[in-house]
């Protein structure tokens, strides 16, 4: 019984140690976060020291008596003072990199468009207008003309099928008469032969 006693004893010792060691990793990396950043931070906070005390040693030793009196940086160096002044020639490469390539990115699209597309547009809406074009000629003049040919002799047929069927059983007997007039005629005529 002593033994696990001291065996649990042994084991929330080492888990406590162990925690507590994560617990430190964790901060550290939060803290700090990846390898090489407190070097960085270091860096860099002298750095922005060094510039503020340079800055100080070039133009906070003397004060500046006239408006139009020569820079300390350019009596000392030109060249160093002049890229600066033309902020390292940044603006002049932006000007010539991207604003060009922009316009003429901006001019090949414009041309793209007004040629290309346009062009595109007016070929589709010509073919449009000359299959509509076609299409109601045959309308007109095929589909059309057919139909009312066709109606104008279901029209005409009507008007001789109403002079035949009036109502009047007179014009019904004559047409029988007339009818069988013919037929003995025929059955007279065919039987000689």
């Amino acid at each position: 019984m002593a033994r696990i006693v001291s065996a649990n004893l042994f084991d929330r010792g080492n888990r406590a140690i162990l925690v507590r060691k994560r617990e430190q990793a964790i901060t550290r990396r939060y803290v700090f976060g990846e390898a090489g950043v407190l070097p960085t931070m270091l860096i860099s906070t002298m750095v922005v020291f060094v510039g503020i005390g340079l800055g100080w040693w070039l133009y906070g030793r003397k004060s500046i008596t006239k408006v139009d009196e020569t820079d300390v940086l350019e009596r000392a160096q030109p060249d160093v003072y002049h890229l600066l002044k033309r902020k390292y020639f940044v603006d002049e490469i932006y000007e010539w990199s991207f604003v060009q390539l922009n316009a003429w990115w901006a001019k090949s699209c414009a041309w793209l468009d007004a040629v290309i597309v346009s062009g595109a547009v007016q070929l589709c809406s010509y073919l449009v207008l000359g299959l509509s074009a076609v299409n109601r000629a045959i309308d007109e003049y095929v589909v059309n003309l057919g139909f009312d040919q066709g109606c104008r002799g279901v029209g005409l047929g009507g008007k001789l099928m109403s002079r035949l069927q009036n109502g009047r059983v007179q014009n019904y007997l004559r047409v029988i008469g007339v009818a069988l007039a013919v037929l003995v005629l025929f059955l007279i005529w065919g039987c000689h032969s």
